[in-house]
């Protein structure tokens, strides 16, 4: 029988419109600030602790209303700094609790984990019913043949030529290819698949580098002003812009601003002259030929943002790199920064912050709902406080915990050998739990609404062949994906059934033949898409973990006009539970419907009863 949790965890508060009256508050502003106990708590005073200007301020809240299972504290606080930290203290029989966006703890903590309120932030609106879809532009469809790479049309340092392959052949191994094997995926190919994306309900394209580069993935950028002719060049680009418009979906365009390729105009000019105005770019050890790369891979130079010449080149210009894209016709709605981790660091001179910073300043005075995503594997947290990214690619906060709970097995070595990011043994929903929170804990709430939530990607392997083909597994990942806050992106070929371990297997080209495809998970995919779109509760309502233990999770996801319950059951074995949910705010008596299959529910003494879960179920309860 599982026990009734301490009454401390039914203290809840998220930063959601239900508990902050204006989350995205103006400087100024007086808002009212809301904590949710449990009815029956020993609670006798709860204060608002703040710190305006550094110094303590603790202001008493009132008992503003109840409904039987819970009590709701409030009190006002003005907004007089950027960023507000704030938690709460909690006065009950038992002694003080300190409760902060980690939870209640008889210790007090850091502030870094206060929950965070943003002044004048500038949140792009139009990110609250996004669904992304990623497209590696060489592997998606070929629309203009005409434009194909034409083989042996050069090589690269390594002694590989250009090769073209069959759309139905796998792409080629580093060692037989040099990433220089292409398809010939083109701008005309995505402009021409539109409807199958729109049908599926997808608002947003996000591409992999489509500037003028020398390799398939297009890391190595020769030419930030122009789009790789390849590819149909910047009237392709345009063309693709106008498409979307009468589609009704967003763009967001990859880009390098750690480093650029060796064949970039900017660094052979460098080479060829130590005093030629972009040699500063750079960092040469010995002039010319020894020089600062990313990751001891020469053929991608890192650049050096000492340089203010360089800065003012990539973003600070208005006719910058980061800018321009941003203007018609291309107009495009966001950034996906590769290796942010990274970018502007070089041994001493340590320089993201200020970088970052800058990138923001200058992007957003141009388009304030310009979306900033930066790829991080690790932690992204210090560059999410409101004043440089607007997300990272969630890896740490979402995708790589949800891969080791739900796998349930453990990896074989060759799948994780060198890749310290991927865990090879299997999670308990306790620590996966313990994971979202911490990532959560870490940054505001707006921003945690933000962040880019994916399955996997061009840089890990597909989803269904990390949960070892199996697609219940693969459905529930999905619905974790796409009720968890933030704004989701699916892999290209994913909803199809498509597999793939590393690059390049899970860069295969993408499967145009439809008596191939699992139309069955397609719609599965199409469905939830839809009522990702659609309910209150999942585009910016609030979040609470309610239950995690071995193979079950159970959370809550509620805004003012609709509260759901996510339960998420990995198995392997069909499994009878009791899940606690009083500390949730539901009452004895309280139906809950499954939006996915109709059943109902109902809560009895403080719990919902599921008896023989299977593994891979998953129900979204409204209540």
């Amino acid at each position: 029988m599982t026990l009734r949790p301490h009454w401390t965890a039914g203290l809840h508060h998220d930063g959601s419109e239900l508990y902050v009256s204006n989350p995205l508050p103006r400087s100024g502003e007086t808002i009212t600030v809301r904590l949710r106990a449990p009815a029956d708590a020993p609670v006798r005073h709860i204060f608002l602790r703040t710190a305006p200007d550094g110094e303590e301020d603790l202001k008493m809240m009132r008992r503003a209303r109840e409904d039987g299972v819970s009590v709701w504290w409030e009190t006002t606080l003005t907004l007089t700094m950027p960023r507000l930290n704030y938690r709460f203290k909690v006065m009950s029989g038992e002694g003080a609790y300190w409760y902060n966006a980690l939870g209640a703890s008889r210790a007090n903590s850091p502030d870094g984990y206060d929950f965070k309120l943003l002044a004048d932030f500038a949140a792009p609106a139009w990110l609250e019913a996004g669904v992304f879809y990623q497209i590696f532009p060489d592997r998606f469809y070929n629309g203009d043949p005409a434009n194909d790479v034409p083989p042996g049309a050069w090589t690269n340092h390594h002694g590989h030529a250009v090769q073209r392959r069959a759309w139905d052949e796998p792409p080629l191994p580093w060692n037989d290819g040099g990433n220089l094997d292409f398809y010939g995926g083109d701008l005309a190919g995505i402009i021409q698949k539109l409807d199958v994306l729109r049908e599926l309900g997808v608002t947003g394209l996000y591409l992999n580098p489509i500037f003028t580069a020398y390799s398939n993935h297009r890391y190595d950028i020769a030419d930030y002003n122009h789009v790789d002719p390849h590819l149909g060049g910047n009237t392709a680009l345009a063309e693709l812009r106008r498409a979307l418009d009468k589609a009704g979906m967003r763009l967001v365009l990859d880009v390098t601003p750690n480093h650029c390729g060796a064949r970039h105009h900017w660094f052979l000019a460098a080479q060829a002259d130590a005093h030629a105005p972009t040699a500063e770019y750079f960092t040469f050890h010995h002039h010319p030929d020894d020089y600062e790369c990313w990751l001891g891979h020469r053929s991608l130079v890192k650049l050096n943002y000492h340089s203010a010449r360089l800065r003012d080149a990539m973003y600070a210009a208005p006719d910058s790199v980061l800018r321009r894209w941003l203007l018609p016709p291309y107009r495009i709605d966001g950034w996906r920064l590769d290796v942010a981790n990274m970018t502007a660091r070089q041994g001493m001179q340590q320089l993201e912050h200020k970088i970052w910073r800058g990138v923001r300043r200058a992007v957003k005075a141009d388009q304030p709902e310009t979306y900033l995503v930066g790829e991080n594997f690790y932690d992204g947290t210090p560059h999410l406080q409101g004043d440089e990214l607007d997300a990272v690619m969630n890896y740490q906060g979402f995708t790589i915990p949800v891969w080791s709970w739900l796998r349930g097995r453990e990896l074989p070595a060759e799948v994780t050998y060198g890749r310290e990011w991927l865990d090879p043994f299997p999670l308990p929903a306790e620590a996966l739990a313990e994971q979202w929170q911490r990532f959560r804990a870490a940054v505001p709430w707006v921003v945690t609404r933000q962040q880019f939530n994916q399955l996997g990607s061009h840089d890990t392997p597909r989803i269904l062949s990390l949960v070892g083909g199996d697609k219940n597994l693969l459905r529930l990942g999905v619905v974790l994906l796409l009720t968890f806050p933030g704004v989701p992106c699916i892999y290209y070929g994913d909803e199809i059934g498509m597999e793939g371990l590393f690059d390049p297997d899970n860069r295969r080209p993408m499967r145009w033949d439809t008596t191939t495809w699992d139309m069955d998970l397609r719609e599965f995919y199409r469905r939830l898409i839809a009522l990702r779109r659609s309910a209150p509760a999942l585009r910016r309502g609030g979040f609470q973990m309610v239950y995690a233990a071995g193979g079950l999770l159970a959370y809550q996801r509620q805004s003012p006009e609709q509260r759901l319950l996510v339960i998420a059951c990995r198995g392997p074995e069909p499994l009878a539970a009791d899940v606690p949910v009083r500390h949730a705010g539901l009452a004895d008596g309280t139906p809950l419907t499954d939006v996915l299959n109709g059943t109902t529910h109902t809560v009895q003494d403080g719990r919902l009863r599921f008896d023989g879960l299977q593994a891979g179920a998953a129900l979204i309860l409204q209540a």
